[in-house]
């Protein structure tokens, strides 16, 4: 008998997940779990001028046994092995046995690359480029995301020198999650972790081979999304808002990393290590197109999809042979909602065409062929020049 698709899947939730008030002093007996009391701390160089969020980080440490053996804050937005050495030295010459990553993005990517030198016993990464897989557990990792993520913060795999490395050894063993640091980002940041949080959602409803456990992370990612992210553009310090925007960053990595890579996060990253720019600012400007393209393929969409994005009413309204598309709708419609605060066109960011048959022809290499370069060069092209109602 042939077993039904949704009982035929894999998935990987590793990282304990903290999230609420107070979250940050539940770290020291997490560190402990671990057999683990001298972290290196890792943390944006943005944050680190915050002498107030780095008092109150501190503290949360007061009545325990953790000492913090060095605080790393030389890295912003690029997380590269000069940078990953200089850590990984000092974190051996300070005796340290544990990571905390205080901050998203580069500052996740580098935690995880110091984590595999120090606990590999490696200086570089050219085996690991290579194919070469890591041998086991590393060290304990606790990451405390920021309102400013890339989508790897909760994901098996890490950037460095715009290389990317996966391994089910890179997950995170604990997130903790606290709007005393999840407030701490701009507008502007707010909008372009939405945009990637929202395309890792979306393209785990649409390429997660009926996979449910894929779909029951990213239902609460975009459901999230669509309550809170109005107020947290407005409102960045909101603490409510900052933490349930967090919360969708870090479900939509978890489920994206289950799932096939979507075409709008290819082709992002490629015109991300191609000009040195945002990938959520390309994800915002790739999204609207890529959902027309959607529609215009009649791409089978999960009914779930309507569900997360429109709300139970606008489940409810709709029949059920056309919830798919009025899923899609009701997500474009959400990402209306922060694309009006991104660039609208890949020519308004002076993004070059003669590098679009490069770019379309590595994103279909990295999706093992579902995505044929002939049509990632076709959204490319709809995303150059392009007009949205501002």
């Amino acid at each position: 008998m042939k077993m039904h698709s949704s009982y035929d899947y894999e998935f990987l939730n590793y990282p304990k997940i903290i999230s609420g008030k107070c979250s940050l002093e539940n770290i020291p007996a997490e560190l402990a779990g671990y057999d683990a009391q001298k972290p290196l701390v890792i943390v944006r160089k943005s944050l680190g001028k915050n002498g107030a969020l780095i008092k109150k980080f501190i503290r949360a440490f007061a009545d325990s046994m953790v000492i913090i053996g060095a605080v790393y804050d030389e890295v912003e937005d690029y997380a590269g092995i000069s940078l990953a050495r200089d850590a990984a030295f000092l974190f051996r010459q300070r005796g340290c046995d544990s990571l905390i990553a205080l901050g998203s993005g580069a500052a996740v990517d580098l935690a995880k690359a110091v984590n595999v030198l120090v606990s590999e016993k490696a200086d570089n990464f050219s085996a690991y480029y290579e194919e070469k897989s890591i041998s086991g557990i590393l060290k304990p990792l606790i990451v405390v995301p920021a309102g400013l993520a890339n989508g790897r913060e909760a994901s098996n795999s890490l950037i460095i020198d715009n290389r990317e490395i996966k391994s089910d050894f890179l997950y995170p063993d604990v997130v903790v999650i606290d709007h005393r640091v999840a407030a701490g980002c701009s507008a502007a940041d707010v909008t372009e972790s939405a945009a990637i949080a929202f395309a890792q959602a979306f393209h785990s409803f649409i390429g997660n081979g009926g996979n449910p456990m894929v779909t029951a992370i990213a239902h609460p990612a975009l459901s999230y999304l669509s309550q809170y992210l109005e107020r947290g553009m407005k409102k960045p310090q909101d603490k409510e808002a900052s933490v349930a925007l967090v919360n969708a960053s870090v479900m939509a990595s978890i489920a994206y990393a289950n799932a096939k890579p979507g075409i709008t996060n290819l082709l992002a990253e490629e015109l991300a290590r191609a000009t040195g720019i945002s990938s959520g600012i390309f994800m915002g400007i790739l999204l609207p197109v890529v959902i027309d393209f959607l529609v215009k393929d009649k791409t089978k969409i999960s009914d779930e999809l309507l569900l997360a994005a429109g709300g139970l009413d606008a489940y409810a309204a709709v029949a059920a042979n056309e919830r798919g598309q009025k899923g899609l709708e009701a997500a474009k419609q959400l990402v209306g909602d922060f694309s009006r605060a991104l660039p609208v066109s890949l020519k308004e960011l002076k993004v070059q065409k003669y590098i679009f048959p490069e770019i379309a022809r590595a994103a279909s290499q990295k999706s093992d062929g579902a995505f044929p370069a002939v049509d990632c060069a076709e959204i490319l092209e709809a995303s150059w020049e392009k007009t949205l109602t501002k």
